[in-house]
């Protein structure tokens, strides 16, 4: 498809944007409440390779509201944003600030109760709000008004007012949150008295020369804001006069899981409600959030269609930060998948720690460690990499890409290593995307690749390497040991119908009968996926699990509650035990034993699957040691843990092969190496 759309310009009131993509408004936790050097290398990044617009995430105006953001009531931004400023402006890219008050969704700074519309208490808030005072309404305006102030100094292009998400802006439009009886509350203009009043203050501050906007989401909530609603918001502001776009989205904290779709969820899941938001606007540009917005194409249908004069990319550019550059240039294929497993994104910041990504290991290194900054070496070494998964494909990728002559043997017949188990699993498919991409990188990249290759120490030492890298994964452990009990394995694990998930996912078993037991031991994905295809072939499942609740490591990716939801659906089929351990397995059935006294409790299992640590398999790097002159062991043959890991593993190593590394004359039989 022709990128002809999406690299048109577009004018947002006063201020040209280059073309119609941007990035909305979303946490890093670099280092929160500071605009530091981290973060300015984040979006410089982005600006380099060509984003039109960034909107910075979330600013609070007062004190009344957490630093888990940006500070915005005080002065010392303003240096900040200049020196983003001076950095950005050579390449284009627009920057404006997204203005947010947390109201009763965080505490304030002095450990108070949140302020709000009502005495409500959030879904995630210790505290229950107290509704605010009239006078304290006024200072909440006044802030707004000086935040935005703080920006024009700062130079920044423009503005944008949180309206939804939850926020105190939505606490006031929400019927969920305002009980108020006073000009502030009840009918439809009350509500909307603050907003506007805030609006007001904001383009008295930012004056002529700055964009001025709003980002609004319903509530997906029983009785709360609906997309109708909100698009009678922004059209009654629009004709106010006092904005010059909208940014529109969907959820807000009694809807979390909707907030950024995760893999499950197609592609622009989020269009039904954000386009309906932005429908009805015709004076303004419509700035939309579709979710899941993986390349320039999937953008440019959207902006074809009429739906949208914008469209946020974020993910997308996590995952790949030179997505811009790479589309203008044809060079479709290179760029780098999101997957939208939320894993090293969403959940961290929702977390209130740094933001990663699954795909990309260097995000919050940019100033460091950006791929940019890859440069061919003067003398490439031998790099051997033995393994052909996610990490080793990485560590193969980054070889290549520095210069290295680089060699990648791989056991099986293609590449991918338990990632080809794990994208079979229900609505895991798009883990998949990223180990064809990787493939796809080393074959361009000259990267020899030998499949059907076992190969062992004495084989890699006659290919007379500078560099090995280890990636050989790891197995499943069938021993029955588990994490709370080490002292008590289950007993009858070495029965045939005792499967791992690789027997289960690839088919390497035979009749699964009528009942089945998953026993979850680490709480992340890979039981639930085993339960929902059990599931999926007709049997009974039981997931047993030693933790509080069922996979509570992925909780934060909000993939948990649409997981249950479609679990649940499956009504008396599906049922959980916590804080339970597998204690025997019988021919069809098997016994759990709670953890907390002892009661044993015995279910029909004609199937069983254990979800246990995985065995690491490094024989070849113990059997390197001291014989090359560099030597890593990455991702699960280092320790088994998960594709995120993996990935900054095989990369990092790959980064730090020494540059001169094919001209050391070491004496290896004198000398020896330390790995």
């Amino acid at each position: 498809m022709a990128l002809t759309k999406v690299f048109e310009p577009i004018r947002l009131g006063p201020i040209k944007v280059p073309n119609r993509i941007f990035r909305s408004a979303h946490g890093t936790q670099f280092d929160p409440g500071k605009l530091d050097d981290t973060l300015i290398q984040y979006h410089l990044d982005r600006a380099i390779s060509g984003v039109g617009l960034t909107i910075l995430e979330i600013a609070s105006v007062h004190p009344s509201s957490s630093t888990v953001a940006l500070t915005l009531w005080d002065d010392s931004v303003i240096e900040r944003y200049q020196k983003l400023m001076r950095l950005v402006k050579p390449h284009g890219m627009r920057v404006f600030q997204q203005l947010w008050h947390g109201g009763a969704q965080v505490m304030p700074i002095w450990g108070g109760a949140p302020w709000s519309a009502s005495a409500r208490t959030g879904p995630f808030t210790p505290r229950r709000a107290k509704a605010m005072t009239i006078a304290e309404i006024q200072e909440i305006v006044r802030a707004f008004g000086d935040a935005a102030g703080r920006c024009a100094r700062g130079g920044l292009d423009g503005v944008e007012v949180q309206l939804g998400h939850g926020y105190l802006m939505q606490q006031f439009l929400s019927p969920l949150w305002n009980d108020r009886t006073d000009e502030y509350g009840g009918s439809w203009e009350n509500r909307l008295r603050l907003p506007r009043e805030v609006l007001r203050a904001v383009r008295d501050a930012t004056g002529p020369d700055m964009a001025v906007g709003v980002r609004i989401s319903s509530d997906l909530s029983p009785g709360g804001l609906t997309a109708e609603d909100c698009a009678r918001i922004v059209e009654t502001i629009e004709a106010d006069g006092v904005i010059d776009f909208v940014n529109g989205s969907q959820s807000s904290y009694f809807s979390l899981s909707k907030a950024v779709p995760a893999m499950d969820q197609p592609v622009g899941a989020m269009m039904p409600q954000t386009a309906t938001i932005v429908h009805g606007l015709t004076r303004v540009p419509r700035l939309l959030t579709p979710g899941r917005i993986r390349s320039l194409e999937e953008a440019e249908q959207i902006l074809r269609d009429g739906d949208a004069d914008m469209i946020s990319i974020v993910r997308g550019m996590i995952a790949e930060p030179d997505m811009m550059r790479k589309s203008r240039e044809g060079r479709l294929q290179e760029v780098r998948p999101c997957i939208a497993c939320n894993q090293g994104c969403v959940a961290p910041a929702a977390a209130g720690q740094r933001i990663g990504c699954t795909v990309n290991a260097v995000i919050g290194l940019e100033e460091t460690m950006s791929e940019r900054l890859i440069a061919p070496v003067a003398n490439p070494a031998k790099v051997i990499v033995v393994g052909g998964g996610p990490a080793g494909m990485e560590a193969a990728r980054v070889a290549a890409t520095m210069g290295h002559d680089v060699i990648l043997f791989e056991a099986a017949s293609n590449p991918g290593g338990l990632i080809n188990v794990a994208k079979r699993g229900p609505k895991l498919h798009t883990l998949g995307d990223i180990t064809y991409w990787l493939e796809s990188e080393i074959y361009r990249l000259g990267v020899d690749v030998r499949l059907n290759s076992y190969v062992d120490a004495d084989e890699v030492l006659a290919e007379n390497p500078h560099a090995v890298i280890v990636a050989t994964g790891s197995m499943p452990s069938m021993d029955g040991v588990q994490r709370a009990v080490p002292g008590l394995p289950a007993q009858g694990v070495e029965q045939p119908h005792v499967l791992s998930s690789v027997d289960l996912l690839t088919g390497s078993h035979g009749d699964l009968g009528t009942s089945a037991l998953v026993l979850d031991d680490l709480g992340h994905f890979e039981a639930i996926a085993c339960a929902e295809h059990l599931l999926h072939k007709g049997l009974t499942v039981t997931l047993a699990t030693r933790l509080t609740g069922m996979s509570i490591g992925v909780e934060m990716t909000l993939r948990l509650e649409p997981t249950l939801e479609r679990l649940r659906a499956h009504g008396d089929r599906f049922s959980v035990r916590n804080r339970v351990r597998l204690s025997r397995i019988g021919k069809s059935d098997a016994d759990l034993v709670t953890l907390e006294g002892n009661q044993t409790e015995t279910l029909p299992a004609d199937t069983v699957v254990l979800v246990l640590d995985r065995q690491s398999l490094r024989d070849v790097h113990e059997d390197l040691l001291g014989k090359v002159p560099y030597l890593r062991v990455v991702g699960d043959a280092e320790s088994p843990w998960d594709l995120q890991v993996a990935i900054r593993e095989g990369h990092m190593a790959a980064r730090s092969i020494p540059e001169d590394l094919a001209v050391q004359h070491v004496d290896v039989l004198t000398k020896g190496f330390v790995a």
